[in-house]
């Protein structure tokens, strides 16, 4: 649990090294009401869409993966291929905005690593990608 802490913590002062990006604009609200009848039910979704923020392009994606890698490396987390991790630690934040909780993700690294990392490591992988690409869950870290 030390480690997992640990590598949070170091997530998140590298993390800190980010550009702030300039959150991602709301699509403008229609005036117009959708008509409906009583005779045809109205359905809602099954889970609400949860909008995220927009994801880095160009130079900010160069920055935000460089980022993330870094983190890896401080919390010496063991990886042989950096393209593999991002596309990892990019997949982890569309799980977060999707409602995953920050524990299913570690869990999820570690049983998906097949043996190769343990829950320290996750968390540092964990902890960089919300440092690197979601910075909005930082508050779901353990301080």
């Amino acid at each position: 649990m030390r480690r997992l802490l640990a590598a949070g913590a170091c997530a998140l002062a590298l993390a800190g090294c980010a550009p702030a990006d300039p959150p991602a604009e709301a699509p403008a609200a229609s005036d117009a009401t959708p008509e409906t009848s009583a005779d045809s039910p109205t359905t809602e979704p099954s889970t609400p869409a949860v909008a995220g923020p927009a994801v880095p392009t160009g130079a900010d994606a160069v920055a935000a993966d460089d980022l993330f890698v870094a983190g890896l490396r401080a919390g010496a987390v063991e990886f042989a291929d950096p393209e593999t991790m991002v596309i990892l630690g990019r997949g982890i934040c569309a799980e977060l905005q999707q409602g995953a909780p920050v524990i299913a993700e570690v869990d999820a690294v570690t049983t998906g690593s097949g043996g190769k990392w343990d829950q320290g490591a996750a968390g540092a992988i964990v902890g960089s990608a919300i440092g690197a690409y979601c910075p909005e869950f930082r508050a779901l870290l353990p301080n």
